[in-house]
């Protein structure tokens, strides 16, 4: 039963596809806590997706304490009505506070959705609704995390901000259930198992090595720069938030270190090139340069690094790895609001796309100088995920998964 529910389960994973539609666009460089009322169409695009998400979870979540006997689905159901609740009365107030216009009306796919799921109870039910909902969830969380990272606009950047946490949450409790397919995660297609690489004798999914790779890394040179920036800071918000990110990539890297020591993965020993320029652009500054320059650096590599982080959140099927990036969501999440915070963050320092012009000096050997109108160059916005729910697809996957269940009685 296992074997076949995995196969269905791959089988739908190529029905859900997160697509996207990277669109680059020039920023000005304003403060990225400053309002802005502009509507970006990728910030439509989630709003709109969060909509249409909402207008089924809402529904089936209520119905799921009724058409269950096992305690956990029932809670993570009230806990998830609860939550996607709040989410679209937030949403749709923010809707028309920018003048963003809803569907009211729940899609064909996502009725069906919702008369199959009425239509089963018990562990049929169980199965097809933690599975079902957790791999909807999880494309949701990857679109959401890029639309905080990206955004200029606050309002929205406030509610992908409350649908990121709400999502951490719930995510969690349905895979505490034990009734989530973890071979229906998969956000694009599922992987070949050929292609997982032997490390100290054990199969390590190449994803999960790289995001446990990609946060020591992050780690090793954010790490020493906040401590630094913590002691020479001239503001002294700056002085505080670069403290508390020291202490807490201490937490990180613990995190890391014992997922990687479960796993069996090999962690580096130092960042990378690019790394080592950003930190030593910061160590050469001083005063308010150095402020800024940190802010907008650290700001800039959490905004580039999340939405990886999230995609594997969502889809690895290793537990050390999932507690890991558990653990970097929460912190990268609350480093970006502190950063924000500071008020010198620029809302062209919201991703990295390469090493920032900031780390390089003129012939002379002091550091290009540059107005706060132009700071940083790192500023192209790159990727704004653009997700693409399959209705048919998850429908497909519930039938499929039920009648798996009435053949086993």
């Amino acid at each position: 039963m296992r074997h076949r529910l995995g196969t269905l389960g791959q089988r739908a994973a190529l029905f859900a596809i997160l697509s996207f539609a990277f669109l680059g666009a020039f920023i000005g460089a304003v403060p990225a806590n400053a309002q802005s009322t502009e509507v970006m169409p990728s910030d439509r695009s989630f709003m709109v997706s969060l909509r249409q998400a909402n207008s089924w979870f809402v529904p089936v979540s209520k119905e799921a304490p009724t058409r269950t006997t096992n305690s956990g689905i029932s809670n993570a159901g009230r806990d998830i009505f609860e939550g996607h609740s709040r989410l679209d009365v937030d949403l749709r107030k923010s809707a028309q506070e920018l003048g963003v216009v809803m569907p009211n009306d729940v899609s064909g796919e996502h009725q069906s959705l919702i008369d199959e799921m009425a239509a089963r109870s018990g562990d049929n039910h169980d199965r097809a609704y933690a599975t079902i909902v957790r791999q909807a969830q999880g494309g949701l969380l990857v679109m959401a995390v890029q639309t905080r990272a990206t955004t200029q606009n606050t309002t929205i950047r406030t509610l992908a901000h409350q649908t990121v946490q709400t999502l951490i949450r719930t995510m969690t409790v349905l895979e505490n259930t034990g009734k989530v397919d973890p071979s229906a995660l998969e956000l694009v297609t599922a992987k070949a198992q050929l292609n997982a690489v032997r490390v100290l004798g054990q199969n390590v999914d190449p994803s999960d090595r790289e995001l446990l790779v990609l946060l020591t890394q992050h780690s090793l040179w954010q790490k020493p720069v906040s401590r630094e920036s913590s002691d020479r800071a001239r503001d002294a918000k700056v002085r505080k938030v670069a403290g508390q990110l020291a202490a807490e990539h201490t937490q990180l890297t613990q995190a890391v270190t014992e997922a990687a020591r479960q796993i069996g993965v090999d962690l580096p020993a130092e960042p990378t090139t690019e790394q080592k320029s950003w930190a030593n652009a910061i160590s050469s500054s001083s005063g308010e340069e150095l402020d800024t320059m940190y802010a907008n650096l650290s700001r800039a590599a959490d905004g580039s690094l999340i939405t990886q982080v999230a995609h594997a959140r969502a889809t690895t099927k290793s537990v050390p790895a999932r507690i890991a990036a558990q653990t970097a969501l929460t912190l990268l999440l609350k480093h970006m609001l502190l950063l924000e915070g500071t008020g010198l963050v620029k809302a062209n320092s919201l991703q990295m796309t390469d090493v920032p012009a900031i780390a390089q000096s003129k012939p002379g050997g002091s550091p290009t100088s540059q107005t706060d109108d132009s700071f940083p160059s790192v500023g192209l916005l790159t990727g704004i995920a653009v997700l693409v729910v399959a209705g048919a697809g998850t429908l497909w996957l519930v039938r499929a998964v039920g009648h798996h269940g009435e053949h086993r009685r």
